[in-house]
C-alpha cells in the first residue's frame, strides 16, 4: 500500500547558512512528485533529508503518520537511485540487485524469486549474469532502479538519475521510469533541473528557488499559469515584456509602443496605470504583416520541421523569440518587418513590483 509524505516546516543549516527555512509540502500516496529547480536551490538537500542522509535542524518529516526525523536511513524502508547509479563493479546484474535483500537476510530462494521478478519489470532479465562494465548507460540505470525497488520500499527517491545519459536515451528512460512507477504504485520523489523531463514524468511538480518552493502544481498548470516571473522563465521559454494597465479601463493591458489587448481574466485588484510584466511564450505570438500589435524585425530563423523558430527584435530594441507552425507559406526572410499579436487567453500578466501573477484563478 502506498504511503504519503508530509514535510512540515523543515529547516536545514550548514553552519550559520540556512539552506532550507521552514519548508512544507504534502506528497500523496502513489504520487510521482518532482522537485525541480536550478543547481543550488536545495532540491537534493531536501531529498537527502527525506532519506536521512542529511540532518534536520527544525520541523519534521512524516511517512504516513510516522515521524522519521531520528530514524537512521537503513531503517526508513526507502530506496534511492543516485546520479552515478552506485553499482558495484565486481558484482553481476543479479548480484547487484540482490544486495539489499541479502543485507535483510532473506532466504536464498526468496531472493532469487524477487530478483527475477524485478528484472522482468525493468526489462533486463536477459542481462542478469552480465557485469556492469558490459552494460550501456541505460542498462546500468535500470540495474540501479531494480536494486532500489526490489526491497519493496515505501518510498522511492531519485536524484538526477538521467543526467549522465544522452538525449535520446533520457527520453526512453524517463518513459520507462514512469511506466515502472505506475506499475508498482510506489510513492516517488524525483529530483531534476531539466524542465522538459519534469513536465513529462510528474504527477505534480514543486518548483524551487533559493530553498523556497515557488509553486506546486500539475505540469500543465505550472506551464500555462506560472505564479510568478521566476516560474514563467524557468519552465520553458518566455518573453517578458513591459506593460501597464490602461488608465481608464482596468481590463486593458497596454504594451510599450501602445499595443492594447483586452484581458478577460485579470483580477479585480489590478489598478489603473499599474505597471505590469507580461509573459508571452514564443508560441503565444501571432505573426502579421500589418495591423495592431508589436512592431518587430526578423533577425534570423530556424526551421525545425514541426515548427519554425524566429528570432526577432522589437521596436524598443528588445529581442524576442517566436515559434510558428509551418504552413504552405515560405519562411519569412531575415530583415522582414512584421507585427506581432498575442493570444490573450494564454499569456500571463504579473505585477511589476512583486513579480506575482494577477491572472484570476492563478495560485499564489
Amino acid at each position: 500500500m502506498s504511503v504519503s509524505i508530509s514535510i512540515e516546516e523543515v529547516v536545514k543549516k550548514y553552519g550559520n547558512d540556512i539552506i532550507i527555512n521552514e519548508l512544507s509540502l504534502q506528497i500523496k500516496p502513489g504520487e510521482f512528485f518532482t522537485l525541480l529547480g536550478p543547481s543550488g536551490c536545495g532540491k537534493t538537500t531536501l531529498l537527502r533529508m527525506i532519506i536521512g542522509f542529511n540532518s534536520i535542524e527544525g520541523g519534521q518529516i512524516k511517512v504516513d503518520d510516522r515521524v522519521v526525523n531520528d530514524i537512521p536511513p537503513n531503517k526508513r524502508n526507502m530506496g534511492m537511485v543516485f546520479q552515478n547509479y552506485a553499482i558495484f563493479p565486481h558484482m553481476s546484474v543479479k548480484e547487484n540487485v540482490a544486495f539489499g535483500l541479502k543485507m535483510r537476510k532473506l532466504p536464498e530462494n526468496q531472493i532469487e524469486k524477487q530478483v527475477d521478478e524485478i528484472l522482468k519489470i525493468v526489462k533486463i532479465d536477459h542481462l542478469k549474469d552480465r557485469m556492469p562494465v558490459k552494460l550501456s548507460g541505460g542498462q546500468q540505470q535500470r540495474v540501479a532502479l531494480a536494486r532500489a525497488i526490489v526491497i519493496h520500499p515505501e518510498v522511492l527517491l531519485m536524484d538526477e538519475p538521467l543526467s549522465n545519459l544522452d538525449a535520446k536515451l533520457r527520453v526512453e528512460m524517463r518513459n520507462a521510469i514512469k511506466n515502472i512507477q505506475r506499475q508498482i504504485n510506489i510513492t516517488t520523489v524525483y529530483v531534476t533541473h531539466d524542465q522538459e523531463e519534469a513536465l513529462a514524468i510528474s504527477d505534480r511538480i514543486a518548483v524551487m528557488h533559493n530553498g523556497v518552493i515557488q509553486q506546486i502544481d500539475t505540469p500543465q498548470n505550472i506551464y500555462q499559469r506560472p505564479v510568478n516571473t521566476f516560474v514563467s522563465t524557468f519552465i520553458g521559454l518566455s518573453n517578458i515584456l513591459a506593460a501597464e494597465i490602461d488608465k481608464e479601463d482596468s481590463s486593458v493591458v497596454v504594451f510599450e509602443g501602445g499595443y492594447r489587448v483586452r484581458m478577460e481574466n485579470l483580477r479585480d485588484t489590478v489598478k489603473a496605470g499599474q505597471k505590469m510584466l507580461v509573459s508571452v511564450r514564443p508560441e503565444e505570438f501571432t505573426v502579421k504583416t500589418a495591423g495592431e500589435g508589436l512592431k518587430a524585425t526578423i533577425m534570423s530563423s530556424v526551421f525545425l520541421g514541426l515548427t519554425t523558430h524566429y528570432f526577432v527584435k522589437l521596436a524598443n530594441g528588445q529581442e524576442a523569440q517566436v515559434i510558428q507552425d509551418p504552413d504552405v507559406k515560405d519562411i519569412i526572410p531575415d530583415g522582414t518587418e512584421i507585427v506581432l499579436g498575442v493570444k490573450t487567453e494564454k499569456i500571463n500578466v504579473f505585477d511589476h513590483e512583486s513579480k506575482a501573477t494577477v491572472i484570476r484563478g492563478g495560485k499564489q
